[in-house]
């Protein structure tokens, strides 16, 4: 059996729900194996450039089911005919940021599915769960479409920023999605000062020393008025005594304590600084002998290590590197520290509290922050609204679609900035209720395999110009 047919077959068996029969019936059984065996092939032949991202709902895999704006509707729209979804009688809601460049993606809307789409979007991509009864009664059929979104630069392969003709900032440049980056801002200052507060110390004795600033050593409440407070997991860095208890600092300043590290992550920092030869490499630097100071008298006094003026200023001292350090920077797992945010009530905090238990995971991954947390709120806030619409009973005996992924805005080049901008769309997951009390949620595989058997013509879109000359010729 060919790799083809394989694909084939599971896309029969195991990704496909029940369709409407007449719907089925009408197509013909002919033409819906082809398609499908169309897609099995396209899917086939697509082979992963890049890792998953691995995100507390589950791994996103980018490079695999995204498609184009002007290919995943009229898609979606034929899926909604397969369902029993009545030409004309369907109307489809989006829960988008309020950004401009999203307006592409409502013009297709509005094409393939013959009107304007209601909106369940804040700014941020977060959905307006009270907004169901409306959106039902306006029509017979519903689709909603939930997409946060991220910019993509070709240029330099970065994530969240975009360029906007409208703008006068250095390359008329923007964040996208401002909101997801004015979020995380803070955050990732919190996180940066940090690193920059935390210093290691490498000794004969192949033991290792924590120096910390004493503002990160106090309780939460302690803490002075800061929006984003970074808090240490002292037992993931810090050495214990035999009772379980943290041990006495080894040495104390005005600004900063000493501790000595856990025997995780000195592992961790002697694995850092260490080639396989086992010589002290730091930032591609070797250290001799000389660099390490003498642990003898710091157990009592701290004088060796302290002599040379305190740590933080690593090029002048002796063995003493920050975790700012390139190199250094992954020893601050998100294991090892937390947030705290205080008046995040509302929904205009929402995004932030979607985030925020996340937020150290965000800021350690090897992934633009813009790009992971738009991808978050994408897994979050379909799991909200999947449990907010199966419950309403302003959706039942009516056919639903709700579909969630990422809107991915390719930044325009900066001769090329009057064109509409060119947005991908990449499915994440679906939520199928049928009239006829079919309910069924649709896994990233299943969505993508029935997106990718329909087929990009839609016979029943509308033409724009056409429409228009009617509406001006009409008395």
């Amino acid at each position: 059996m060919t790799q083809e047919d394989q694909a084939c077959m599971i896309a029969d068996e195991e990704g496909c729900l029940d369709l409407n029969p007449a719907a089925a019936e009408a197509c013909g059984a002919s033409d819906q194996f082809a398609l499908r065996r169309k897609a099995a092939k396209e899917l086939s032949d697509k082979k992963p450039r890049f890792e998953g991202i691995p995100l507390p709902f589950g791994v996103v895999q980018l490079d695999l089911s995204m498609m184009g704006y002007r290919q995943f509707v009229p898609r979606l729209h034929n899926l909604c005919k397969q369902l029993g979804m009545k030409t004309g009688k369907v109307l489809p809601s989006i829960g988008f940021c309020s950004d401009e460049n999203q307006g592409y993606c409502t013009i297709l809307i509005t094409k393939h599915f013959r009107c304007f789409p209601f909106n369940h979007g804040y700014i941020g991509g977060i959905m307006a769960l009270d907004r169901h009864g409306p959106h039902a009664a306006h029509g017979d059929d519903m689709v909603i479409i939930h997409a946060p979104h991220v910019a993509y630069d070709p240029v330099n392969e970065t994530y969240g920023s975009y360029r906007r003709r409208q703008s006068s900032t250095e390359d008329n440049k923007s964040t996208c999605c401002g909101k997801v980056s004015a979020v995380c801002a803070p955050y990732k200052a919190a996180y940066e000062s940090a690193l920059s507060r935390l210093c290691c110390l490498f000794l004969p004795d192949r033991s290792v020393d924590i120096s910390v600033s004493n503002t990160m050593m106090l309780e939460p409440e302690e803490e002075n008025d800061c929006s984003a407070a970074l808090f240490l997991n002292y037992d993931k860095l810090f050495a214990k005594c035999d009772d379980g208890s943290f041990s006495s600092p080894v040495f104390r300043r005005g600004t900063s304590l000493v501790h000595r590290a856990s025997d995780s992550f000195a592992a961790a920092y002697k694995l850092a600084i260490e080639d396989e030869k086992g010589n002290k490499v730091v930032a591609g630097i070797r250290l001799e002998d000389s660099d390490l100071e003498s642990g003898e008298d710091r157990v009592y006094t701290g004088a060796s290590s302290w002599k040379n003026g305190l740590p933080g200023r690593s090029k002048r001292l002796k063995g003493w590197h920050s975790l700012k350090e390139p190199v250094l920077k992954h020893l601050l797992s998100s294991e090892m520290f937390y947030f705290k945010s205080d008046n995040l009530h509302g929904e205009q905090h929402r995004l932030e509290r979607v985030l925020l238990p996340q937020m150290p995971h965000l800021l350690t991954m090897p992934y633009d922050i813009e790009l992971s947390g738009a991808l978050l709120c994408m897994q979050s806030e379909f799991d909200c609204t999947t449990h907010s619409v199966s419950h309403d009973p302003a959706y039942k005996k009516k056919n639903l679609l709700l579909i969630s992924g990422l809107n991915i805005d390719i930044s325009p080049d900066g001769g090329n900035q009057e064109a509409f901008p060119n947005t991908m769309f990449l499915p994440w997951a679906a939520y199928i209720q049928l009239a006829s009390g079919e309910r069924r949620v649709l896994e990233p595989p299943d969505i993508v395999k029935l997106l990718f058997a329909e087929d990009t013509e839609n016979p029943y879109a509308i033409d724009y110009q056409q429409s228009i000359q009617e509406l001006f010729d009409r008395k």
